[in-house]
């Protein structure tokens, strides 16, 4: 009786373990930075508005991204360029500082969005994005900024994945940190 329970056990370990290596998912939710709200909140800008973050129709990563045998998707929108999108406006709305009808407008593009799970014993992950600032459609910012990010994982892909997959909104965090500390950013929000 031991030895058909071990060997149940053991069927449905390496199915279950088939199934999270070939699915798709969705990458986990953006959870706000504190420490973004607290700068944004201190930084005396403009409330403002929120465009899109577009995303190139060749850009690898931009609608999904692979794990290993899995493919990770935004929870949000089309792509990742919509889950930028959807994390900068929480940090606003957060800080008091979104209003769809401001004369400012943050946007931008989504230029590289990379996430490893291949590693043995550390992953990585890449994400670039150009934020554009506008008033009144005159253009008060331009500049990209890249994140290289970096975590412990595991050869088993069971660890891996998830490992990953939750690092990316951590990448998203840190994207918008430089942004939000980035001195000529701050100033092109004020009147």
């Amino acid at each position: 009786m031991l030895k058909i329970f071990r060997y149940v056990s053991a069927a449905v370990t390496v199915a279950a373990a088939a199934i999270l290596v070939g699915c798709a998912g969705p990458a986990p939710n953006y959870a706000p930075s504190i420490d973004n709200v607290q700068t944004l909140k201190t930084s005396g800008i403009e409330a403002s508005n929120v465009g899109s973050i577009a995303v190139a129709a060749d850009l690898s990563g931009g609608r999904s991204m692979g794990l290993r045998a899995s493919k990770m998707l935004s929870p949000v929108g089309a792509n990742f360029g919509d889950y930028v999108t959807q994390a900068l406006r929480q940090e606003l709305e957060l800080a008091k500082l979104y209003n769809p009808k401001s004369d400012f407008e943050i946007s931008g593009f989504l230029l590289r969005n990379n996430i490893d799970a291949g590693g043995i014993s550390t992953n990585e992950g890449q994400i670039e994005a150009r934020f554009i600032v506008k008033r009144s459609g005159q253009i008060r910012f331009d500049k990209t900024k890249r994140i290289d990010h970096q975590w412990e994982s595991s050869f088993a892909g069971a660890v891996a994945i998830p490992l990953a997959a939750n690092n990316y909104p951590v990448m998203v965090q840190k994207l918008i940190t430089a942004l939000v500390t980035d001195p000529e950013f701050i100033q092109s929000l004020h009147n």
